[in-house]
């Protein structure tokens, strides 16, 4: 074996090289890509010590973004989002195929993060979710894989509030009005109920009870995975009722099929009744709106909605700021007033 020459420049680049054995036995001939000569010799020192530190434990410090994606996609082959994961690691490909998961940082995903924002004009949401991934692949190699001492550390980025955008009681007569006659028990459902569009469509006359006015909502069937019971208030009832014997099995059809989504007629339906700015999700926005004005609390709204986080319905506190009426008059000096001006009535 030729003889290791440490840290080393080349004619051909502007970069510090390494060619070392190191203490697990692994020997390494590459660029650090790094200019100056300190901050090349403290990454050789680093290199050096998670080597040893790998032949200590016996974990081992050279598994790649390769390894870690592949297993990462064969343990969660059956995740509902699968689809939208692997989107996100074709566009992390390029930036990270080759890395030893132990290099990922930071400063090797800003070219990911440059090139998203300036060249592709993605927004920092959509950036975060590829992050998020990385993050848990990375977490996962740690905690679970055994493949990393620690985990680096991944921000993400600064995202805007979360938008919330619900129909007034005008704007949901006029897009009523404005639906063709298979949408319009969909909407109608949905606003009802709250349910997802995925979960209406998927709705079998099976899964519904008209005698305890209640619907039901298998594993599988919903975003988190958990089944869940719908009660069914007088106008989610008129929805299925309207559908009632078209179809043996699915409630919700179109021309005899099951509809896989609302397609362009629901684009339609939005420009004819002047509704602008409006998704099909933002239907549960409305319904948990409506709610919250109507004095339903956060709490049971969590509970109606299946969400199994309350900060996920803190969204729509601000709607109902009457649940604090309580504690603001906790603090209340009216009796001065009143006492200085006997004129002034608190009723």
């Amino acid at each position: 074996m030729a003889r290791e020459r440490g840290l080393y420049r080349r004619k051909d680049s502007p970069y510090w090289w390494i060619d070392v054995v190191l203490p697990d036995g692994r020997r390494v001939c590459k660029s650090t890509r790094l200019r100056g000569r300190d901050e090349a010799e403290e990454f050789l020192v680093r290199l050096k010590a998670e080597a040893y530190e790998s032949n200590r434990t016996g974990v081992p410090a050279h598994r790649t973004w390769q390894d870690a994606v592949v297993r990462y996609l064969a343990e969660t082959s059956d995740k509902r989002s699968g689809q939208m994961d692997r989107h996100h690691l074709q566009a992390l490909d390029p930036y990270l195929r080759g890395k030893q998961l132990s290099d990922i940082n930071m400063d090797v995903l800003w070219s990911f993060i440059r090139d998203r924002r300036e060249r592709d004009g993605v927004a920092n949401s959509t950036i975060n979710r590829a992050l998020e991934i990385v993050r848990r692949i990375l977490n996962l190699a740690h905690q679970d894989w055994n493949w990393l001492h620690r985990v680096p550390r991944v921000r993400m980025l600064k995202e805007p509030k979360r938008r919330i955008r619900f129909l007034t009681r005008e704007e949901a007569d006029r897009l009523n009005e404005a639906l063709p006659e298979h949408l319009r028990p969909v909407v109608q459902f949905a606003l009802a109920t709250g349910c997802r569009m995925s979960e209406i469509l998927h709705l079998e006359w099976s899964r519904v009870d008209f005698g305890r006015r209640v619907a039901w909502l298998d594993p599988g069937t919903t975003k988190n995975g958990e089944g869940r019971g719908i009660p069914l208030n007088k106008d989610a009832v008129l929805a299925l009722r309207s559908t009632q014997g078209i179809h043996a099995r699915w409630c919700f059809t179109y021309q005899g099929e099951p509809m896989g989504a609302v397609g362009s007629a629901w684009e339609r339906s939005l420009r004819r009744a002047g509704v602008e700015d409006f998704r099909f999700h933002d239907l549960r926005h409305s319904w948990a709106s409506w709610h919250v004005m109507s004095g339903t609390s956060l709490q049971e709204l969590m509970e109606l909605g299946g969400w199994k986080s309350y900060e996920m319905v803190l969204r729509y506190a601000h709607l109902a700021p009457e649940h604090l009426s309580e504690a603001a008059r906790r603090i209340e000096r009216a009796w001065e007033i009143v006492e200085t001006n006997p004129t002034i009535s608190l009723r």
